[in-house]
């Protein structure tokens, strides 16, 4: 098979099969997400109907953007399956990755402040990051975003770690008018170091390139006025950008129903924070009994496995339609081990090592998306006989089984070796309670 044919399939899959809305940008040379908007799911459909197309498999250490930054560089990687004799250079396209790592946009807010001041250290305020709460609904479905979730934990402890009192503006029980007024006010008054931190939806800002193109997309940003009455400059510390927009654009954002939400902080107030306080937010932090995520992955794979609940084959491809955001707050774990490792002087050798750990655990999420994906696609569309139908689903819930046990191993190596730190930082520092074993913990 030639490479035209394979950026052929690539069109006719976007264009019959997921009817992406931006299929005029269609060219080789076209980004998957900057110019057709393909989000990490949409990637995912993408490759499970070429796996059928061009019978082929897509393995495992695979599905990392960097190979399928354009339609080029998706094209040379399903070449080399297809003839991996003959296809050995690599484009200069596959040199483009995705660098940005997204967190958590409130506390990503909260830092930037941190950041800016050299007496202080973001980098413990993540502790509450890598298992923050994830919701699963009545319809099995993960969501980062709910009502009902507040930042009360997060809130709370900014001031008691760095002093600063993190204050909501957002009155709920007000029309959106009525606080898009109040924030151009708050906006008119901020003093140089206040930070104004509002929830809008990043759907409503297509401008704003995003790896998610989620429909909608809650997250927060930073505001503040520009010598230009009609634009904004944002702060989006989680997307690590910055740069003007458009005031009405930004207040059209705000005014979607699917948010709500605003804080206003003062960063003058920050002061030093003491051991005994970091101590105490990673004790309230730390949870050696369970993963939440993966327990919550397990949960939905279960139902939608089960033959207790009416679910369709369609929404077990919804179910884990927000993984790929919420996956990313393991990467906390990186800013955890930094802070422990750096205060006891170590060698940052096993920092990298440890990385790749974290990066394999945040992967193995993928790993499990896609293979609900590919249950759902032969749920919908397998063609053979049924019995050969369940003897592949069958494989496939056995496989995502070993990968969410291979999950929780992962993960809780690392919470361990994390203990293990806190408690060495902790007798240095001469501070109190040693922190149970992970093992003693799993087992009780």
């Amino acid at each position: 098979m030639q490479k035209s044919q394979i950026i052929d399939a690539i069109r006719q899959v976007l264009a019959d099969e997921l009817n992406i809305a931006n299929i005029g940008a269609f060219s080789p040379t076209a980004r998957l997400n900057e110019d057709l908007y393909l989000d990490s799911v949409l990637v995912l459909q993408l490759l499970i109907s070429l796996e059928l197309k061009l019978d082929i498999e897509v393995p495992d250490e695979a599905l990392n953007a960097e190979d399928f930054v354009s339609v080029d560089t998706l094209s040379e990687f399903l070449l080399k399956k297809l003839q991996p004799e003959t296809t050995e250079h690599v484009t200069e396209d596959a040199a483009e990755e995705f660098e940005d790592i997204k967190v958590h946009c409130f506390v990503s807010c909260l830092c930037q402040a941190i950041k800016a001041n050299p007496n202080v250290d973001h980098r413990p305020f993540y502790f509450g990051v890598w298992d923050a709460e994830v919701v699963v609904d009545a319809n099995h479905q993960i969501n980062y975003h709910a009502e009902g979730l507040n930042h009360d934990f997060f809130r709370d402890w900014y001031q008691k770690i760095y002093g600063v009192e993190v204050l909501p503006w957002f009155e709920h029980d007000r029309d959106k008018a009525y606080n898009i007024s109040k924030l151009s006010k708050l906006l008119d008054d901020k003093t140089d170091l206040q930070q104004i931190m509002v929830m809008l939806d990043m759907y409503r800002l297509p401008e704003r390139e995003n790896k998610f193109n989620a429909n909608p997309f809650p997250h927060y940003v930073m505001l503040e006025n520009m010598d230009d009455p009609d634009k904004l400059f944002m702060h989006d510390p989680d997307f690590r950008w910055e740069g003007e927009q458009d005031k009405q654009q930004v207040f059209y954002s705000i005014e979607s129903d699917a948010v709500a939400g605003g804080y206003i902080f003062d960063a003058n107030a920050i002061k030093p924070c003491t051991n005994q306080v970091i101590h105490d937010y990673f004790k309230a932090c730390i949870n050696v009994q369970t993963n939440p995520m993966t327990d919550a992955v397990r949960s939905i794979i279960n139902a939608h496995l089960s033959d207790t609940y009416d679910l369709s084959p369609g929404a077990f491809t919804d179910a884990l339609m927000q993984l790929p955001v919420l996956s990313i707050r393991k990467y906390a774990y990186e800013h955890g081990l930094a802070f422990f490792m750096l205060q006891l002087e170590m060698d940052f050798t096993e920092f990298e090592d440890w990385c790749e750990v974290i990066e394999a655990l945040v992967s193995g999420y993928k790993q499990i998306q896609f293979r609900a994906m590919k249950i759902a696609n032969l749920e919908q569309n397998f063609e053979g006989a049924a019995q050969d139908k369940n003897q592949l689903i069958a494989e496939l819930a056995v496989e995502i089984e070993h990968i969410l046990n291979q999950q929780d191993e992962r993960e809780f190596s690392i919470k361990k070796r994390m203990v293990e730190l806190f408690d060495i930082w902790s007798e240095q520092c001469d501070l109190n309670a040693k922190t149970k074993p992970v093992d003693e913990e799993v087992s009780a």
